[in-house]
């Protein structure tokens, strides 16, 4: 056996001044050199991760078992490290489970014909619903020797959806914030489909494929991961759907950087009336959260950098309007970068009308009135982008109305709102049979919590989060915690890091940032006790762009992002619509 020492101060009976008692630390003594291989991994490079893993892990683990008592403020900063070391070894096994992935054997003559999919198969099936944030972290460190892993989505990408605003106006282009969803994992089944339903006792999905040509099919499953995102929202304002444009999607991008462009040429032409002009030429975006303010930020740039040489008559009569509900913009920020937010916003010209509403959505224009006043304004505009709300997808309703326990929550909890499945901390669906329908993202929150924000960082660590109970072997359908097999070999017993009961979920919050136009953005940067580092002005801007090329899903599109940002500095953005 290997012993490793940690100090462990003063105890309760020995005298001051004297050295400190060192505990030993039991370690299987073959741990570092002869652990077993992690399956679907290269052998000699990958056998000695999970050793040194779960020895530094265990070491972390037994270091803030010792130092309770030593006051409160220290034993949070005390877990805070722990929380540092743990989320830092994760990544060194996802990283490690991502790098020595075995590809799949080459295709031959005598390869044999694809399975059948409407029968069970020897492993475990896993099938993921959705291409977003969440599933493509899963989809990135999942063990495919050990599962048969099938992805159904009607996209076959994965969008880095902060920059999408930037897209939306030609700051970047679009497949340079796309991923191919087989390139995040060769080993997985992917099928360009929806789901159209779930038979929760038969274990079945019902499989659509896009192509119109092709029928519906089931499929059965042994665990279903919903991570299907949330979907715009009207928020019960008319005409929303009919004449607004939003910003979910490569699609949605696309129509909004078409729209500007086509304003813009429409507003030049001699025919046009003065008042067409103006209305022409007045954006409204609705919704002060970051996608709002976001867009509205480059929306300006783009205006004053790019269209403001080629439309130099047009440029005194562009406004920009930003509507929003609540009393200040980006209400998760502190009140001090909300204060700064809106200050930059206005210094560039941005109309921004705070505890105002949307009364209705017409063609040509909106309809918005002041919280406690009586009367509605008018706002012509030739463009509104909708950022305003997010309601549930069709099949999280439909799951809803099947689990009574969710239906229940959702009233009780949710107050009505079915647009979340409930899940408890291991991020199994509460009320669905034998843990084998889970949950993540935006589409999901944990009962008897606060709900997490909705946003990327939350859906992509609950992603890996996932894909490291599945690799770790715990059961999922114990009715309490997740465990391992009474059985577990050394291998499991690696890779779970002595760990027999599974972790809960727990969200690193390590901060938030949003761009305002003209090279200025705000952030805040945290881990738990240790505080908050802010920042705004151009400092926040470099932070913002830093960490955006950095979160880039892989070495390919950080170049494609940072040639994208040097091409529009330099040549300006694209003008062209087609």
């Amino acid at each position: 056996m290997m012993e490793v020492y940690l100090s462990a101060g003063v105890p309760g009976g020995a005298a001051v001044g004297a050295p400190p008692q060192r505990q030993p630390l039991i370690v299987p003594d073959r741990l570092s050199l002869r652990s077993p291989t992690l399956k679907g991994t290269s052998s000699q490079s990958a056998s000695r991760v999970p050793a040194v893993l779960a020895a530094v892990a265990i070491a972390a683990r037994h270091r803030r078992s010792t130092s309770r008592s030593r006051g409160k403020a220290l034993h949070a900063l005390s877990d805070d490290v722990v929380t540092v070391v743990e989320e830092a070894l994760n990544t060194v096994e996802d990283a490690a489970m991502h790098v020595f992935r075995l590809p799949s054997p080459p295709a031959t003559e005598e390869s044999e014909e694809l399975p059948d999919l409407s029968k069970p198969s020897g492993r475990r099936r896993v099938v993921v619903l959705g291409s977003g944030w969440a599933a493509h972290a899963m989809s990135k460190v999942i063990d495919t020797s050990s599962d048969e892993i099938i992805i159904l989505s009607p996209r076959n990408y994965f969008i880095f959806t902060p920059m999408l605003a930037a897209a939306a106006v030609g700051t970047v282009e679009y497949r340079s914030i796309l991923e191919h969803i087989r390139v995040a994992n060769p080993t997985l089944r992917f099928f360009e489909s929806t789901c159209e339903g779930v038979d929760l006792e038969k274990r079945q999905v019902m499989v659509r494929p896009r192509g119109k040509e092709d029928k519906p099919f089931p499929m059965p499953y042994d665990v279903l991961v919903v991570s299907v995102g949330v979907k715009p929202s009207s928020l019960g304002v008319p005409g929303v759907y009919e004449h607004c444009l939003f910003m979910k999607g490569i699609d949605d991008a696309r129509q909004v950087r078409s729209r500007v462009t086509e304003c813009f040429e429409r507003a030049d032409l001699p025919i046009v009336s003065e008042q067409e002009r103006r209305r022409l030429l007045t954006f409204a975006v609705v919704g002060g959260g970051p996608t709002g303010c976001e867009f509205c930020g480059e929306l300006s740039d783009f205006l004053r950098n790019d269209l403001r040489q080629f439309y130099p008559q047009l440029a005194p009569l562009v406004r920009i309007l930003l509507v929003h509900r609540g009393k200040t913009i980006l209400p998760d920020f502190g009140a001090d970068l909300q204060d700064v937010a809106l200050e930059t916003l206005t210094a560039q010209g941005i109309e921004v009308r705070t505890s105002t509403g949307v009364v209705s959505v017409s063609a040509g224009s909106i309809n918005i009135q002041l919280k406690g006043a009586t009367e509605e304004q008018t706002i012509p505009c030739g463009l509104c982008v909708w950022a305003g709300g997010n309601g549930g997808q069709d099949i999280v309703k439909d799951l809803i109305q099947k689990i009574p326990a969710q239906a229940e929550l959702a009233k009780e909890e949710g107050r009505g709102n079915t647009s979340r499945l409930f899940v408890d901390d291991w991020l199994r669906v509460v009320g669905a049979p034998n843990g084998s329908l889970l949950a993540m993202g935006d589409c999901a929150r944990t009962a008897g919590a606060s709900p997490l924000p909705q946003t990327a960082q939350v859906a992509a660590q609950q992603g890996a989060y996932l894909a490291r109970l599945l690799n770790r072997g715990y059961l999922l359908d114990s009715d309490t915690t997740p465990h391992l097999p009474e059985n577990a070999d050394l291998s499991l017993l690696l890779r779970s890091r002595w760990q027999k009961e599974a972790p809960k979920f727990n969200f690193v919050n390590l901060g938030q940032l949003a761009f305002l136009g003209g090279e200025k953005a705000v952030a805040e940067v945290g881990l738990g006790s240790m505080g908050t580092s802010k920042a705004q002005g151009q400092a926040a801007f470099l932070l913002w762009r830093s960490v955006y090329l950095v979160k880039q899903v892989s070495f390919r599109n950080r170049i494609l992002v940072l040639f994208d940002w040097i091409k529009s500095r330099v040549f300006g953005r694209d003008l062209t619509r087609f």
